[in-house]
C-alpha cells in the first residue's frame, strides 16, 4: 500500500492543466446493464471484481476544462492475478459496445469504440465511451494497463469532448510511476 501511494505522491509530471490536489478516487456515475461493461466500469471505480488486489489506491485529479478530471487506479495482485484480471477486463472491453442506463426517464448512454494511444505501453486497453450522461453531452477515456504486478486504471472524463492527447500523456505519467 505504501509503494503504491508513494507512486501518486506529488505529482509534478502530470500534464498541464491538471491540480496535483488530489480528492478520493473516481466512482461511476451510473450502473451500467451489462455485466461487461459493469464489470469495467467498476474496476475503472476502484472496485474490482470479488478476488481483490492486495493493495489499492485510488485518486481523482481535477483538470481545467468543463467538468474534466481524471481518476486514477493503482491495484498491486499477487502471483499470476495480474495478468489474469487484465485479460479478463480486455474480455469485457470488447463485449460492451454500448454502455447504459437502466433507469427510466434518465437519458444516460453511451457507444463505445477502440481509443488509439500510440506508443504508450504493449499490455494497454483503451476505449472511448461518448454519449449523454443524465441528458448531457459527456466522454470518457477508459485506459487499463499492466505493469508487472501491478494493474493500472485511467479515466478521462469531462464534459462534450475529452482531449486524447491529455489522455496520452496521463496513460504516460501513469505507467512510468507503476513501472519504477
Amino acid at each position: 500500500m505504501a509503494r503504491l501511494r508513494g507512486l501518486l505522491k506529488e505529482p509534478k509530471e502530470l500534464p498541464d492543466g491538471f491540480s496535483a490536489r488530489q480528492r478520493d478516487g473516481w466512482k461511476t456515475p451510473f450502473r451500467p446493464v451489462g455485466s461487461d461493461c459493469r464489470l469495467v466500469l467498476d474496476t475503472a471505480g476502484g472496485s474490482p471484481p470479488q478476488w481483490a488486489p492486495g493493495a489499492r489506491v485510488a485518486v481523482t485529479y481535477p483538470g481545467d476544462k468543463l467538468g474534466e478530471l481524471a481518476g486514477v487506479g493503482l491495484a498491486s495482485y499477487t502471483g499470476d492475478d495480474a495478468k489474469l484480471h487484465f485479460a479478463e477486463l480486455t474480455k469485457a472491453l470488447g463485449s460492451c459496445p454500448v454502455a447504459a442506463s437502466p433507469r427510466a426517464g434518465k437519458i444516460t448512454s453511451f457507444r463505445v469504440s477502440t481509443l488509439k494511444l500510440g506508443g504508450v505501453g504493449d499490455e494497454v486497453q483503451a476505449r472511448r465511451l461518448r454519449g449523454r450522461l443524465n441528458g448531457y453531452p459527456y466522454e470518457m477515456h477508459l485506459v487499463f494497463a499492466r505493469a508487472g504486478s501491478t494493474l493500472v486504471s485511467l479515466v478521462h472524463a469531462g464534459i462534450s469532448r475529452v482531449d486524447v492527447g491529455r489522455t496520452r500523456q496521463l496513460a504516460h505519467f501513469l505507467l512510468d510511476r507503476a513501472g519504477a
